[in-house]
């Protein structure tokens, strides 16, 4: 069965990226939590407030751009890939100011995740958790 549902996965995403689309994702809450070293894990988290934004992936995948009320920005899609194990997909990318991060989109459980992981100092390191409100292809 597992063997199947992992067929499907890889079919799902060639079809998704075979005939792309752009993906919109506007976004209700929105939370922070740092690392924690002792447990190896993002778990020192915020509150979940309240943040209406917007993501957009352009129809190739290779942009996101994020809009708030304050600022645009755009990240560039370095690599890409879909991870069966948590049925969401990875990006690698660089923000226009150069800065390096991880996307994960879960459609699935209406989440978008930043992941900020810097090797040579993990205590600076973060994970945004976003949750969505909507999301939409045209």
């Amino acid at each position: 069965m597992k063997k199947k549902t992992r067929l499907f996965a890889i079919l799902m995403f060639t079809a998704i990226t075979m005939n792309a689309q752009t993906v919109h994702m506007s976004t209700s809450y929105k939370q922070t939590c740092y690392w924690n070293e002792n447990t190896k894990k993002f778990d020192q988290c915020g509150d979940n407030s309240e943040y209406a934004s917007m993501f957009v992936l352009n129809s190739d995948e290779s942009i996101f751009t994020h809009t708030t009320n304050d600022m645009k920005s755009s990240y560039y899609v370095t690599k890409k890939q879909y991870d069966s194990d948590y049925d969401e997909y990875e990006y690698d990318v660089t923000s226009d100011v150069g800065n390096k991060y991880t996307f994960f989109v879960d459609l699935k459980n209406n989440l978008v995740k930043i992941m900020s992981f810097k090797e040579s100092s993990p205590s600076d390191s973060y994970l945004i958790l976003f949750t969505l409100k909507s999301h939409w292809s045209d």
